[in-house]
């Protein structure tokens, strides 16, 4: 077996594992047959390629045009966004309503729900960490990058910025480190849901 893809399954079955039990078998179905397509995929392209290479030299150079945001690609999302989505029903179409998305760049495009300094300061953080996670898998955040998007918000609140995320260290987990970036707890997770939700709406079924 190739090690890749074993390397996959192992993760599958470990990402399953954290499910409640009447979610597991579902999950691991999906998350196995999403694995299985995206491997005939590349078999299906493989081919292809060279013949696409050599078609693209043979073309006349184009005028850069404005790139349009583009849809949220399922398939290639981290095995841990999918589980997100899945465990609190966030849709892919809601997601698209927060961010500009081109390949696998996402620039955010909401915009904070409350004036109070405090609630502005840990829905950043939240939506800092779906951001990242969409890239690297982890519902994580930089203190310091929630700082200076609370600036350029102007909802920076510097004598109680620390404070903030102690008032609500059920969302947080590392918070008791000097530096460095902070996870999201599954309270957290819940709270990032409800967010999503409220800035994107009920979404489409995608």
């Amino acid at each position: 077996m190739d090690a890749v893809l074993k390397k996959e399954i192992q993760e599958i079955v470990e990402l399953v594992k954290t499910m409640p039990d009447s979610l597991q078998v579902r999950a691991l179905e999906m998350l196995m047959q999403d694995l299985l397509d995206r491997q005939a995929g590349k078999t299906a392209n493989k081919g292809g390629k060279d013949k696409e290479d050599d078609d693209e030299k043979d073309k006349p150079d184009k005028k850069p045009l404005r790139r349009e945001s583009t849809s949220l690609d399922s398939s290639t999302l981290p095995m841990r966004v999918k589980a997100f989505m899945k465990k609190h029903e966030v849709t892919a179409g809601q997601i698209e309503k927060l961010f500009h998305i081109e390949g696998k760049q996402y620039e955010p495009i909401w915009t904070v729900e409350t004036t109070k300094f405090s609630k502005a300061q840990i829905q950043i953080a939240l939506l800092q960490s779906l951001q990242h996670a969409l890239t690297s898998g982890e519902f994580s955040f930089d203190r310091e990058e929630v700082k200076t998007e609370c600036k350029n918000k102007n909802c920076y609140d510097g004598t109680n910025f620390k404070a903030n995320f102690t008032n609500n260290q059920k969302y947080f987990s590392g918070l008791d480190k000097e530096a460095g970036v902070i996870s999201l707890t599954d309270e957290g997770m819940k709270a990032l849901a409800a967010i999503v939700v409220r800035l994107a709406g009920s979404g489409d079924a995608k």
